[in-house]
């Protein structure tokens, strides 16, 4: 029988192909009928679903403020949404292997999230998210699992607010803590005629003893460009850094330093 990173490692390979599948499908295929089948089928039936895949390419795996991997990483994923619920897979694996951290990850999700246009049309830029994370340490044969709860709000700046609760049992992989993000960001048009946008962000993150004994945090910031490139398909090259405070900082604790990461995707929607 394979082995646990074996099965991993195929299971990747398996949706890599597949979110490259989304994404190229629509630039080489020539047949038109057969790309709108699916789509013609869930209309006639008054069914509206969204299916996306992204393919993103990183110098790093940074997560959180926290290094995971120094070496570069390829993160494919897979998003199917319908009636307000979202799901998908997410994984991330080395591209080459030049240090000894286990970081390969295969991840499953489930949410749901609506706004509060329905007890006041202004309250329909307040939006509410929740659901559940899967996470699996193939290489280390690990794993854990996440609930999470998000406030945001459809205004300038798109300010947000997530709490991840991780309620895995530490000696399989978990956290067993808590960990509150809160962001803003917001995109300028940079070239109008093409849709080209220029992408800043914020975020500050603080963890409160997942995968640390005390208190930590970071700060980041990310500019990035969207650049559609055909219709369905786009470009997001992407650089960031961040920078830990407290115990995530520690040497003893987190050990986390200041990082700068780099990184480009390929995404399409259907």
């Amino acid at each position: 029988m394979a082995s646990i990173e074996n099965r991993g490692k195929i299971f990747s390979l398996f949706m890599t192909a597949m979110v490259a599948g989304l994404i190229f499908l629509p630039v080489v295929s020539a047949d038109d009928e057969a790309k709108t089948l699916l789509g013609d089928f869930l209309k006639e039936n008054n069914v509206e679903v969204e299916v996306s895949g992204e393919v993103a390419y990183y110098n790093k795996y940074i997560w959180r403020g926290f290094l995971l991997d120094n070496d570069p990483v390829v993160q494919p994923s897979v998003t199917l949404s319908a009636f307000g619920f979202e799901g998908g897979f997410w994984g991330s694996w080395d591209v080459v292997q030049d240090d000894a951290r286990a970081s390969d990850e295969v991840d499953g999700w489930i949410g749901y999230s609506f706004d509060l246009g329905f007890i006041n049309e202004n309250l329909s830029v307040v939006g509410i998210s929740a659901g559940n994370t899967w996470y699996s340490f193939p290489t280390a044969d690990g794993y854990t699992k996440e609930l999470y709860v998000g406030l945001s709000l459809d205004v300038l700046l798109s300010p947000y607010f997530t709490w991840y609760q991780d309620y895995g049992d530490e000696a399989q992989g978990g956290a067993d803590g808590n960990y509150y993000m809160v962001g803003i960001s917001h995109s300028f048009d940079l070239i109008k005629e093409y849709g080209i946008t220029l992408d800043l962000g914020e975020e500050v993150g603080f963890n409160n003893e997942a995968f640390i004994v005390g208190d930590g945090g970071y700060y980041m910031t990310t500019v990035g460009l969207t650049v559609p490139l055909t219709g369905t398909l786009t470009m997001a090259p992407n650089v960031g850094w961040t920078f830990p405070f407290g115990d995530l900082e520690d040497a003893a604790d987190g050990a986390q330093e200041q990082e700068f990461f780099a990184g480009v995707a390929l995404s399409a929607a259907f």
